[in-house]
């Protein structure tokens, strides 16, 4: 490759040294004109003359003196220049005989400097791309030369080491005054780096490219919010056919609607290497107009020489498709977990079966949502309860038609469809789901251990296709409604054996008290008036004999005998039924039975009585009467008090007594206590009297503290006896 230029200033033209030598040469050739001129008129007796051309030779010597100081400090100059440069340079003459080499050349080339004066310089050189030998080269390099233009080519030159360099050879003309070829200034510009250097960018841009191009990342580069590059990945993740095809958009073109207020591909203000985005997640839009889901890392670049925008995206839409559809199933799961703990906290059939539906609702985004109940004795149904009606529905019992009578017969969920191709279950003979405007609707069978106990009905207002996962919910949430279904029946049937064990527990501590009633009228009226008879005989059997003083003795001793049995047999009467009780009512009752308490044990007892001033039912006074009378009996037995406080409180809300005592407490939490043979009553006892007139015992004990005996009586059993 060879050329020339005439651009490139030479030093070496005319007009710099040229010009000087001459003048130089003008001055001489004065010089000489002048000596002969002189020395003439000194042989033709001229003396003015003579003197005046010798005073113009002397000028003429200081001015080339001077001339000669300048022209050598020039030179020096330039030999430094040459001597010192790192470029190699040769000045050869007009032949291209090499006249002088610096040293940068020597060095370069390997050749010593004997070796390489006078010899052509052309001998080591060969033009790149071939286009001859040196030699025939030149001569049209001389051409170029002569017409006062550089010439300039690729060479390659044969160093002394054998080895060849690669060059760029410029040749600069130095012309004589005539303007022929006087010497020639050969610079060679060693390109073994720079061809290195473009070798190794060439390499790494193929690299780079490779790279971009079989990324599997989209990589898109825009400029002035126009794509002016994308790789295949681009291409294929927006579903275009070709790299032309993308250049006619804007970068806008392909985000999503949703994701444009927030994503800006603009250089303004930003500086070369800056992070635009990093990791961030939008919605693309495909030419198919689909929407993907897209994760983003962009930066600045310089892309012909003005900024861009590189952004490389990576196609998520599967990841973030598993990631909603785990965060849907999560939620799914939740909301069962809930719909299970409503099951265990609400028995209430009505408000569990409403709150599973408004789950059923927003899982399956339906419109509507009930539940026919079924009524296996009578055939009835019923709607017990729906959601997302828009019109008001009567939840009375009717008799299903024929349709609905066939959709109830199914053990298996179906789909029904309110179209003309739907003739086995038209919706005109579906009242409500024609009322409500449904399209389609889902009935799932409530089975509870093989029977059919209703149906379970989702439904939608347009043409709804269900897919695996909804009916999998749906078959589950079915099963939750039969278990709402199942816990309220067991609830209700649980309440119905509660209501007849307190009326049988009433019953049996009704016959007790019947029982003690009529034993204590017994023993009062039966057998302590025999005791008394036994005692009036033998006070007159006393006194119609004559006894000694061993048989009064004896007699004495009978009569004690009999005090104590009656006395016995009045504590038993009174202990079965005290007749204060049923003269004075329950507050005398208990403040006689501390007293005898206090008396027996020698335990200071308090009695104290707030509010109450009327007679209570008889069963309620028997009642807590007896229970006080338990805890006193438990109270000297174990606690070891040695003060008691009785209180009766009548307030707002019912009725209260209060038992409690200082002793050592009790050992045995108290609700794991139960009766035994030798316990008498116990505290189960006491709580199953309380529970059968609507009351509450608590018991509140700390070891070495005492226990307090509380009964609340609620006020609607606690009303006063007229």
């Amino acid at each position: 490759m060879w050329n020339s230029k005439s651009s490139f200033r030479n030093p070496y033209t005319p007009s710099s040294k040229d010009s000087f030598l001459s003048s130089s040469y003008i001055l001489y050739t004065c010089l000489i004109l002048t000596v002969v001129i002189t020395f003439l008129t000194y042989f033709n007796q001229a003396p003015d003359i003579h003197i005046i051309f010798i005073g113009f030779s002397i000028i003429l010597l200081l001015f080339l003196a001077y001339q000669n100081r300048k022209l050598g400090g020039w030179l020096k100059r330039l030999n430094a220049l040459l001597e010192h440069s790192s470029n190699p340079v040769q000045v050869l003459d007009g032949n291209g005989i090499v006249q002088y080499a610096n040293p940068a050349f020597l060095e370069w080339s390997g050749i010593c400097e004997h070796s390489i004066i006078g010899q052509k310089f052309y001998e080591r050189l060969s033009v790149l791309p071939p286009a001859g030998e040196m030699e025939n080269v030149w001569s049209s390099a001389q051409e170029v030369l002569l017409s006062g233009k550089v010439w300039m080519g690729e060479v390659e030159f044969a160093r002394a080491d054998g080895k060849i360099a690669l060059a760029e050879l410029i040749l600069s003309p130095v012309l004589d005054a005539n303007g022929k070829l006087w010497e020639c200034v050969a610079l060679h510009n060693d390109l073994a780096e720079q061809k290195e250097f473009s070798r190794k960018m060439t390499e790494t841009q193929m690299q780079y490219r490779s790279i971009v191009e079989s990324s599997l990342d989209g990589i898109i580069v825009v400029q002035d919010e126009r794509l002016v590059y994308v790789n295949p990945s681009a291409i294929h993740i927006f579903g275009y056919a070709s790299m032309e095809e993308m250049f006619s958009l804007a970068f806008s073109e392909t985000v999503a609607p949703s994701s444009k207020p927030f994503i800006s591909m603009t250089t303004d203000g930003r500086a070369l290497g800056e992070e635009v985005l990093r990791n961030y997640e939008l919605r693309g839009l495909t030419k198919q107009g689909k929407i993907i889901d897209l994760e983003v890392n962009a930066h600045i670049i310089s892309w012909n020489d003005h900024p861009a925008v590189q952004a490389s995206f990576r196609n998520i839409t599967e990841r973030k498709m598993l990631e909603r559809e785990q965060a849907l199933w999560l939620w799914e799961q939740e909301t069962l977990s809930s719909i299970d703990r409503k099951l265990i906290g609400v028995v209430d059939l009505q408000k569990i079966l409403t709150a599973i539906l408004q789950y059923t609702l927003n899982l399956t985004r339906s419109h509507f949502a009930g539940v026919l109940v079924l009524d296996e004795l009578t055939g009835l149904v019923q709607w017990k309860s729906m959601c997302g009606n828009t019109l008001q529905h009567g939840t009375e019992l009717f008799s299903p038609n024929k349709t609905l009578h066939e959709i109830l017969k199914t053990d298996t969920p179906l789909i029904i469809q309110n179209s003309s191709s739907n003739a086995q279950f038209p919706f005109s003979e579906l009242a409500l789901l024609e009322e409500e405007k449904l399209v389609t609707v889902a009935w799932l069978p409530l089975m509870v251990e093989g029977r059919h106990k209703g149906m379970l009905v989702v439904g939608y207002r347009h043409v709804h296709e269900f897919t695996a996962r909804e009916m999998r919910l749906l078959i589950s949430l079915a099963e939750k409604h039969a278990i709402a279904m199942v816990n309220a029946q067991l609830y209700t049937d649980l309440l119905q054996r509660e209501k007849e064990l307190e009326f049988l527990s009433g019953a049996r501590v009704q016959a007790q008290e019947d029982e003690r009633r009529r034993i204590a009228r017994e023993i009062h009226d039966g057998l302590g008036q025999m005791l008394t008879a036994i005692k009036f005989n033998l006070e007159i059997l006393e006194d119609m004999i004559s006894a000694g003083q061993e048989e009064r003795e004896r007699i004495d001793d009978m009569k004690n005998l009999l005090d104590s049995v009656m006395k016995e047999a009045r504590e038993i009467s009174y202990n079965l039924m005290p007749s204060v009780l049923d003269d004075f009512g329950l507050a005398p009752a208990l403040q006689l039975l501390g007293e005898q308490f206090a008396n027996r044990t020698n335990v200071k007892v308090q009695f104290q009585s707030f509010g109450l001033t009327d007679r209570l039912e008889s069963n309620l006074e028997i009642g807590l009467y007896r229970i006080a009378q338990e805890s006193l009996n438990n109270i000297s037995k174990h606690a070891e008090a040695t003060e008691v406080n009785i209180q009766i409180i009548n307030h707002n809300n019912g009725l209260r007594l209060v038992v409690e005592d200082n002793g050592k407490g009790i050992m045995t939490q108290p609700g794991l206590i139960r009766a035994t043979d030798k316990g008498g009553m116990g505290l189960p006892s006491m709580r199953e009297r309380a529970s059968s007139f609507g009351g509450v015992l608590t018991i509140d004990s700390t070891p070495n503290y005492g226990t307090l005996i509380t009964v609340e009586v609620p006020l609607n059993t606690a009303e006063h006896h007229e």
